[in-house]
């Protein structure tokens, strides 16, 4: 049996920040699109990514309210959010605690009108996960397991309850245990390697400051100047200006492409997708040392 919280309210909240975040994607794009090559272009450029980023990250929040739901099985009630599903056997749910008999609890983690998602320490129980969309306490109801304890957001607790009791009633079929999974895109080992997310957060960083750089000293550059490759066996060459400005594009392009192809590469093979993430950062940093010797040439 699965029982729906109320989700309306969470889903319009964080839509809607996920639609400001996506308008300011678009001004600040607007902005910086055909505009001179310049500093203020550049964080022009910066914050229409940033607004992006903050716009999938609400929009991903925003469906996991969406898809927020208790489901009672045989053996086991699964919190389905989002991409994610835990799993808690009926067998170690201990009791369950309506939210009126206790005391309101601060949610550490995702705490909007509609969406109360994290960890609070709840006075007589403890350290509590929460995955509610409760307006008041009394849409609260407690799980006490063996492992950790539960606040669900179910109007019908009575029949929520009832049905929890009726299956402990039942001699297990299946043995669960506690546990968190993900599904689809969420699953992916890239999010659960320390190391690789290190490795691509150090190639942005580079990317960005290879851009800033080169839309910063951009607009002083004469017409004409030497582009230098020192890692490339001291290639020389003499170009229009204009080219720094393909070097700073074909940096994000290079951070784009390895990015992509080695998250979805570090799940069949972690040390190729972690050598493309890393190599991104060292042609950034190859890309940077032309553009600075071309700038001290001119």
């Amino acid at each position: 049996m699965e029982f729906q919280p109320p989700r309306a309210l969470g889903v319009i909240v964080g839509g809607a920040f996920a639609a400001w975040a996506f308008v300011a994607a678009l001004l600040a794009g607007a902005v910086a699109f055909g505009a001179p090559a310049e500093f203020k272009t550049f964080v022009a450029w910066t914050v229409c990514a940033a607004a992006a980023g903050l716009g999938l990250l609400f929009a991903n929040w925003a469906y996991g309210v969406f898809a927020l739901s208790y489901v009672i099985d045989r053996d086991a009630l699964t919190i389905r959010w989002g991409f994610r599903r835990i799993v808690v056997p009926i067998a170690a749910i201990q009791r369950m605690v309506p939210g009126r008999t206790l005391d309101s609890a601060s949610v550490k983690g995702l705490n909007w009108w509609g969406c109360h998602v994290g960890a609070a320490d709840v006075k007589r129980l403890g350290f509590t996960l929460f995955f509610s969309t409760h307006s008041t306490p009394d849409e609260l109801l407690y799980l006490v397991t063996t492992g950790e304890a539960y606040a669900l957001t179910v109007l019908d607790q009575a029949a929520f309850a009832e049905e929890i009791q009726s299956r402990a009633a039942l001699a297990p079929v299946e043995e669960y245990s506690h546990r968190s999974a993900a599904t689809g895109l969420a699953a992916m080992p890239f999010w659960r390697d320390r190391v690789s997310m290190l490795a691509l957060g150090i190639a942005a960083l580079a990317c960005a400051a290879l851009g800033g750089y080169v839309f910063a000293r951009y607009p002083d550059l004469p017409n004409v100047v030497e582009l230098s490759f020192p890692e490339l066996g001291g290639i020389v060459r003499v170009g229009n200006k204009g080219e720094l400005l393909r070097m700073a594009y074909l940096g994000a392009g290079i951070l784009g492409f390895n990015a992509a192809a080695g998250v979805v590469l570090h799940a069949r093979e972690r040390a190729a997708g972690l050598w493309l993430m890393a190599a991104s950062g060292l042609l950034q940093g190859v890309l940077f040392g032309a553009a600075v010797l071309a700038y001290s040439r001119a």
